[in-house]
């Protein structure tokens, strides 16, 4: 593995830099490949010879006035690559899903304000998502085992996570997608808008969200009927998730959640946020003083650090005459800054919460 780094990391220069690459393992059938091109949004029978240099000028000076983009497509045995310009719609799960309901799908996407993000995707269920920065961060949390798996360390990723990101898509399909992959001809095909689909409970929620699901009736509703009449419970819950995480208590937190339960903003319920906020300053003022204190269960004032997140959950949740949909927006961030329990579940809770919130505020799913 070691040798394609290095070649990766000589040829980065040579790629865009903004991009998204996708391998996907459909078979070598004529048949698949053109159902592969259909679902990125293109017209198999375009399709036609081209560089990716080709495809970038075709993309700048020569697109259809009906089309929003264009992929250059390679079929490597039973693995195609595609790298797109403009659309990167192989960084959606969704589109990953489809196309993958029978195989696998590895996508790397980056932008050129240095944001990167690889997602791998078997028989339709998400395995891993993450950015290459926060290895700890990937999601679902199971995913953790795949990257332990793979013939990249940590440290690899860290010193050049381009580089990283490619070797693993080689080591998937073998496939060399390098600057003589970039030089020579494979197929072009501009791409069009995907018909709207209509999102479905589904959609949101990947295989160990769905175990917590099964395992709690109070989110195994909200999942089940993602409904605004849902949002005053997922201010509930993810105020509740805050509060035990880190052991939040005393009067204020008391009445808070009561007034939250109860979904009462009024004026009572403002004369406790007011103490809230003096709660929270005092956590952070407590917290700082300490020269790099980074939240964490493992400290005092890491803890302090935590503290501070919950209570601003309350603050948000207790919001006067805010929408309900960015008062569970706003609570859901920030319980989910209070570094979850993995063990019982909570961490996959907060995701549930945030996908679903996603979905109330703009119709569509975050994946």
């Amino acid at each position: 593995m070691d040798v394609s780094l290095s070649a990766y990391e000589r040829a980065q220069h040579q790629f865009p830099d903004h991009g998204c690459l996708t391998w996907i393992g459909t078979g070598t059938s004529d048949e698949a490949f053109a159902g592969l091109v259909r679902g990125f949004g293109g017209d198999p029978a375009t399709a036609h010879p081209a560089t990716w240099a080709d495809a970038e000028g075709e993309a700048y000076d020569d697109l259809a006035e009906d089309a929003d983009g264009i992929m250059l497509a390679a079929r490597h045995g039973a693995w195609t690559v595609v790298m797109e310009l403009f659309n990167a719609r192989g960084m959606s799960l969704r589109t990953l899903r489809d196309l993958a309901a029978g195989g696998e799908a590895y996508s790397v996407g980056w932008t050129v304000n240095g944001l990167a993000s690889v997602t791998y995707v078997v028989r339709g269920e998400l395995v891993a998502t993450f950015e290459p920065a926060d290895l700890a961060g990937v999601a679902p949390a199971s995913g953790r085992d795949w990257l332990a798996g793979l013939p990249v360390s940590e440290e690899q990723w860290r010193r050049h996570w381009f580089g990283a990101a490619l070797a693993v898509g080689e080591e998937l399909s073998g496939a060399r997608v390098d600057g003589s992959w970039l030089r020579r001809e494979h197929l072009c095909v501009q791409l069009h808008p995907l018909p709207p689909r209509p999102v479905t409970p589904a959609d949101l929620l990947d295989a160990d969200m769905r175990a917590v699901a099964d395992r709690d009736p109070r989110i195994g509703a909200i999942a089940a009927d993602p409904t605004p009449a849902r949002l005053p419970e997922i201010i509930l819950l993810a105020a509740e998730l805050a509060v035990v995480t880190t052991g939040l208590e005393g009067p204020s937190i008391e009445e808070a959640m009561r007034f939250i339960a109860a979904g009462d903003r009024g004026d009572t319920a403002q004369e406790t946020r007011t103490r809230l906020f003096r709660l929270r300053d005092r956590y952070r003022s407590e917290a700082r003083g300490v020269p790099g204190a980074t939240p964490g269960h493992d400290t005092e004032h890491g803890r302090l650090l935590l503290k501070e997140r919950a209570v601003q959950a309350l603050i948000y949740a207790l919001r006067p005459g805010a929408d309900l949909a960015e008062v569970a927006r706003e609570t859901v961030e920030a319980a989910g800054e209070t570094h979850l329990r993995e063990d019982n579940g909570d961490r996959e809770r907060e995701r549930i919460l945030s996908v679903v919130t996603y979905y109330l505020r703009t119709g569509m799913s975050p994946w």
